[in-house]
């Protein structure tokens, strides 16, 4: 049977589920009942699930009818901590929380190919892990499950993945070759001077007036040290120093993030902003000091992972319904942490917007967002039609 046929039979059932994942969402590393409600899923499509010691999240395993190669299909399950202002009847029903980035359409769409693939298992020359990462939302959700060996129980030999973007059609694809998504470093600073009273600066370090030129001197790390052609951003978004007009404090601490699609020019950079943080605030009398916590390097798309994702699209949605992305995001995404170091891969973007509601454009991360459900399937035939060519 074709994929698309198979895919329809169950798009009701489907949609049934993403909503009950949207009315419950659960922030990061707090995915228990939607980790449970994945659990039951599987084993009523008769998946096996691989126990490694998870708190949330699971590793699905699909053993096809011959040996072969194995292929990881990776989405994420958790929800952002923010109020859903959609007024849908099946709005998120928890406080607080809701699925503004789309998880629930990548967790159903997940699903939705265990359910497939499942079915037409003994067609299958290999292995399918499912990987349901919880914790995407603040970047530890797949190193979590690399370092408890998700990856170890079967060797995935390619990985491929989607995620919901509202500014293409329900319905069709977005591709993009090479790099696609930026790293992500949180980095904070702090300056120490000399406090004292505000009459008397000449008896005082002043942290202030330190942390004034160093923000000014940042300014030139990209638009003068990075290379033009590595499109780098980095933004301070925090700064607190002082509680009173009349004291000049002590210290002063920033914390911005450094976002790159370029390995060489990330690590320049991070070299750049340590230099001048140092050497500035020596300069004014005082001290500076850079702390890092580096997070995840850039998504670079497998060429021919993206080829074959585009074969596939074209079998299933159609050569019309997909869309080469002109330009890389500098948006960050932890899938990072598994391809290209663990093997090949690739993330396409899904489709989840259209033209008749303007509330399916508002973007990701928006309270009033509405994800127009003709994508999971599109999503779903996309993926499990990358299977069956890979595998067979």
């Amino acid at each position: 049977m074709e994929t698309k046929e198979l895919v329809l039979k169950y798009a009701d059932d489907m949609a049934a589920v993403r909503r009950h994942i949207h009315q419950h969402p659960e922030l990061s590393h707090q995915e228990f009942a939607t980790t449970a409600l994945i659990k039951e899923k599987l084993a009523e499509y008769g998946v096996e699930i691989a126990e490694i010691g998870l708190e949330t999240g699971v590793v699905g395993i699909l053993r096809g009818g011959k040996p072969g190669k194995t292929v990881a299909i990776r989405e994420d399950i958790d929800a952002l901590p923010m109020a859903e202002l959609t007024g849908l009847p099946f709005a998120s029903e928890v406080e607080g929380v809701c699925h503004s980035c789309g998880h629930d359409i990548h967790t159903t769409t997940l699903l939705y190919c265990a359910r497939v693939l499942s079915e037409i298992k003994d067609e299958l020359a290999g292995n399918v892990v499912f990987l349901f990462q919880p914790a995407e939302e603040n970047g530890t959700g797949a190193k979590y499950m690399v370092e408890k060996g998700a990856l170890n129980v079967i060797k995935p030999d390619v990985f491929i993945g989607l995620h919901v973007s509202p500014e293409y059609d329900a319905g069709s694809i977005g591709l993009k070759k090479g790099p696609a998504n930026a790293s992500c470093d949180v980095f904070s600073i702090k300056i120490s001077g000399k406090g004292g009273h505000g009459a008397h600066p000449e008896n005082c370090i002043d942290p202030i007036a330190i942390s004034a030129y160093v923000l000014a001197q940042l300014q030139t790390v990209i638009s003068r040290e990075n290379h033009p052609v590595y499109p780098a951003v980095m933004t301070i978004g925090s700064i607190h120093g002082g509680k009173a007009p009349n004291v000049i404090p002590d210290f002063v601490e920033m914390s911005g993030t450094l976002r790159s699609l370029n390995a060489d020019s990330r690590a320049a950079m991070q070299n750049a902003i340590d230099r001048i943080v140092k050497s500035c605030s020596e300069a004014m009398r005082g001290q500076g000091e850079v702390t890092w916590n580096k997070g995840m390097p850039p998504l670079v798309n497998d060429e021919s992972v993206i080829d074959g994702l585009r074969a596939a699209a074209e079998k299933t949605i159609g050569a019309d319904h997909i869309v080469t992305v002109p330009n890389p995001s500098l948006g960050s995404e932890d899938f990072s942490y598994m391809f290209p170091e663990y093997g090949p891969g690739a993330q396409f973007r899904l489709g989840s917007g259209n033209n008749e509601d303007p509330n399916t454009r508002h973007g990701l991360h928006n309270s009033k967002n509405v994800f127009d459900e003709k994508c999971l399937a599109a999503g779903a035939s996309v993926l499990i039609q990358y299977v069956r060519d890979f595998l067979k």
